[in-house]
């Protein structure tokens, strides 16, 4: 009888231990120790052979430290050429007269905008205390690249290009790793519409489709959110104003002369044409009398 109390006794205990090893006090540590893990897995690092996303929209957010406001709309001088390079008509601003011009607007203290702060100023009466001005150059000539983004750089410039959607990488114009090195190096790749057609003369659905598809190019291309587009030639419409605004644009410019003011219509935006043979006094009192 002493045999078998001593036999159900030892199955007892037996039992008692088998079943404590389920209890889920018992794992917590290693539970935690697991989580852990599986966190840190989730967590690997990017595959290093992936290619970086080029911070081409330096600008997005604007310091403003040291901005005042101005008590009037403000207004900026927003310049413009194209090709920079000698040839028999007004678009063409030799390389040695463009860098005059650099070298003055630097000698006089001015500030280069980017188009994002060109914005702010326009629309918020805020400015940097030093003079300022927004250069820009139409069409996307190769000449951008490889004569006045030397100089630019050379006067720690920032810029902005205006490139025609079909003829990147065409005969005598910019190609996406020259536009690409430019965004990354203080120049600013904005629209200039698909075919520089004058937008005027389109159809509403045409003028809709060179607006949009124009932005989501080099919004694809350039990994930024395009907010500013020159129109061909200057040619607008009311039907242009609108329909820029509906594609996600902030703003326009035109070939109207004179300094720019959200007056005119942030979608109307004045600028001041820079033609060869300019004397550098005359530059600097345009300059002057648009800030």
């Amino acid at each position: 009888m002493k045999k078998i109390f001593l036999f159900l006794t030892l199955i007892l205990c037996l039992s008692l231990i088998l079943s404590g090893c389920s209890f889920p006090t018992g794992n917590t540590k290693m539970e935690k120790t697991q989580n852990s893990h599986s966190t840190v897995k989730a967590a690997a690092p990017a595959d290093k052979n992936k290619t970086a996303v080029p911070n081409t929209h330096q600008s997005e957010t604007v310091n403003t430290t040291g901005w005042i406001h101005v008590a009037h709309p403000a207004q900026i001088p927003i310049l413009m050429y194209h090709s920079i390079s000698t040839g028999g008509n007004s678009l063409h601003v030799s390389a040695a007269e463009f860098s005059s011009e650099m070298k003055w607007i630097k000698d006089h203290g001015y500030e280069t905008l980017t188009p994002e702060e060109a914005d702010l100023i326009l629309t918020k009466d805020m400015k940097p205390k030093k003079k300022c001005v927004l250069i820009t150059l139409d069409d996307g000539y190769q000449d951008n690249y490889t004569t006045a983004f030397p100089i630019l750089k050379k006067y720690h410039m920032h810029a902005t290009i205006f490139m025609i959607g079909k003829s990147i990488g065409r005969h005598n114009h910019l190609t996406k790793p020259e536009m690409l090195q430019m965004a990354e190096n203080g120049i600013s790749i904005q629209s200039h519409t698909i075919h520089h057609l004058e937008l005027s003369l389109l159809s509403n659905a045409n003028q809709q489709a060179e607006l949009v598809q124009s932005k989501q190019l080099f919004d694809r291309i350039l990994h930024q959110k395009t907010l500013m587009i020159s129109y061909p030639s200057g040619r607008y419409n009311p039907e242009t104003l609108k329909l820029s605004e509906q594609a996600g644009y902030k703003m326009a410019v035109t070939t109207e002369p004179g300094a720019a003011s959200r007056t005119q219509g942030m979608f109307a935006l004045h600028r001041i044409r820079i033609v060869p043979g300019m004397s550098l006094i005359g530059f600097g009192r345009i300059l002057d009398r648009a800030n």
